[in-house]
């Protein structure tokens, strides 16, 4: 620290007492000129304590220098917050840099201003000050600057580790969907072989019994070739972005009972309870189609794979803009490494920590021996992936959260009047 003679202890004194005075004064006119810069954003909507956040703390620092008295706190770390505050607050670089000089130049001022008035100072007192505020300007630069710095870098580390991360997912996604489709036109010719065989043996039926068995055969795998087709179509249509939107006036409560009465056969034959729950009208604006196509998807998936237990389908208006629609199931779940469980992490609602801070438990390696039992629910995954395009397509939004062994939840959100 520079070293004062009683000769100029007596004006530094008389300085520092006028800058307190005038602190208040410094520290409108350090936001006055930062206001001014033409290459700094106005940050107008902060608040007094908000925009001199550290600033006045900085300043008592120089004040303790200048009567040669020593610092309880480090100028540079006191600096750091300040960087800090302004990192959190959208500043750029640049402008922190010219937020500084513009303070300093602003402390500069005032000295010059006591000297003119006063003529006290005289030429050591004058470069004793000025040594003591370049020093604090040195401190506080390198303080703030350079942990704004480590922020960015540390900033820019997390956006690359998140978009490596979404990069990941979308590859392994995009390889699922060329599984969909291989295992899609697997189903379909095994289930057109069974028909094939069974249309063969009703022609030799032995017993009334026999002849049941056959037909109920033929049904179901009628029924799961129409659900693939289905499936497939509407796969074929938003891949080639054929989809338009076709927006009527329809009551939601109407066509959720309408599709559930058509899927009670399947739920009964699979012993579960399928129940439906809302108000008994809900009129809406939208694309019925394409709200009863949602449903279809996500209501096939959940009674498919739940093996026991209940499926629950709840409709309701949240509020003048919007109206959910739910399916919730108590079936095992989403298994880690499926395309499902890829989509659903995509999807899961109200995360708080970035991607390269969540645990991807998604995707880890199916333990060995269970890879194969889980390609029989690969249709799932198409389900998901067409039911996400349709959401996009009306604008609507798409929650999920699955546990393994606890059931899935899917919620879609929809406008009531899309724009």
């Amino acid at each position: 620290m520079g070293k004062k003679n009683p000769d100029t202890e007596a004006p530094i004194d008389e300085l520092v007492d006028y800058l307190q005075a005038r602190l208040e004064t410094i520290l409108a006119n350090w936001r006055l000129a930062c206001e001014a810069d033409a290459t700094m954003s106005s940050k107008s909507s902060f608040s007094r304590e908000e925009f001199n956040d550290q600033v006045p703390l900085l300043i008592t620092l120089l004040f303790l220098r200048l009567r040669n008295e020593p610092l309880k706190l480090d100028p540079a770390t006191v600096a750091s917050e300040h960087g800090l505050h302004r990192w959190q607050s959208g500043y750029s670089l640049p402008e922190l840099i010219s937020e500084m000089e513009h303070l300093f130049k602003t402390i500069l001022d005032e000295v010059e201003a006591f000297e003119t008035s006063s003529g006290k100072l005289g030429t050591k007192s004058l470069l004793f000050v000025q040594q003591q505020v370049f020093r604090m300007y040195g401190e506080a630069n390198r303080g703030s600057l350079l942990y704004y710095h480590q922020l960015l870098q540390n900033d820019a580390a997390e956006r690359a580790r998140s978009l490596q991360f979404a990069l990941d997912q979308l590859h392994q996604l995009g390889e699922k969907r060329g599984e969909h489709l291989r295992q899609s036109s697997h189903d379909l010719r095994t289930s057109f072989s069974i028909m094939t065989v069974a249309s063969q043996l009703l022609e030799y039926p032995k017993t009334e019994k026999e002849r049941t068995d056959l037909m109920d055969m033929l049904n179901r795998n009628l029924s799961s070739i129409r659900e693939m087709l289905l499936q497939l179509t509407d796969y074929a249509k938003i891949e080639a972005g054929q989809d338009v939107l076709d927006i009527q006036r329809f009551d939601v409560a109407k066509l959720v009972k309408e599709t559930l009465e058509t899927a009670q056969p399947l739920a009964k034959h699979n012993k579960l309870v399928l129940q439906g729950d809302g108000p008994e009208k809900l009129e809406v604006t939208g694309d019925r189609v394409k709200v009863q196509r949602i449903l279809i998807n996500l209501l096939y998936n959940a009674l498919k794979y739940t093996r026991d237990g209940s499926v629950y389908v709840t409709w309701t208006l949240e509020n003048q803009l919007r109206w959910s629609l739910s399916i919730q199931d108590t079936g095992p779940g989403f298994t880690a490494n499926s395309p499902a469980a890829l989509l659903a992490e995509q999807l899961k609602p109200n995360v708080l920590t970035s991607a390269s801070h969540q645990e991807p438990h998604l995707m880890e390696e199916l333990p060995p021996g269970k890879a194969e039992k889980e390609k029989s629910k690969e249709s799932e995954g198409l389900g998901l992936f067409i039911v996400k395009k349709l959401c996009e397509l009306m604008k609507a939004s798409m929650d999920i959260e699955s546990q393994p062994g606890k059931g899935t939840l899917v919620r879609i959100r929809f406008m009531m009047k899309p724009e």
